[in-house]
């Protein structure tokens, strides 16, 4: 199994579960650290979600389009413009289940009763 915690940057391993917490320029971070893996990498993490049986229900809560999720089922250009933050979000949401982060980030009480 493909592991997102050998591909990214480990100061953002590292800090991935605490800056899911506080405000802090996560997405600028996550974005630069994506600019830095290879393409091939980042093909097989896009490859490996959408090989999931629920992968489009993920992606879709994601809030991918259906265009977005073509472009990024054809492995190109994962890293320019707007696709850039589509596999963003995959990788962010990869790496949270790789290391069950999404089991530790703080709901306030107002957005919990969503989710019951």
């Amino acid at each position: 199994m493909f592991k997102m915690i050998d591909v990214l940057d480990q100061n953002l391993v590292q800090n991935f579960t605490h800056s899911l917490n506080s405000p802090t320029e996560l997405d600028e971070l996550f974005c630069q650290s994506l600019l830095n893996v290879s393409e091939i990498e980042l093909q097989n993490v896009i490859a490996q979600f959408f090989s999931q049986h629920d992968a489009m229900a993920k992606a879709k809560a994601l809030e991918l389009s259906d265009e977005a999720i073509l472009r990024l089922r054809t492995g190109e250009n994962l890293t320019q413009g707007t696709t850039l933050t589509h596999t963003s979000k995959i990788v962010a949401l990869c790496l949270a289940e790789e290391i069950d982060a999404l089991s530790k980030v703080e709901i306030s009480e107002i957005s919990s009763d969503y989710f019951v």
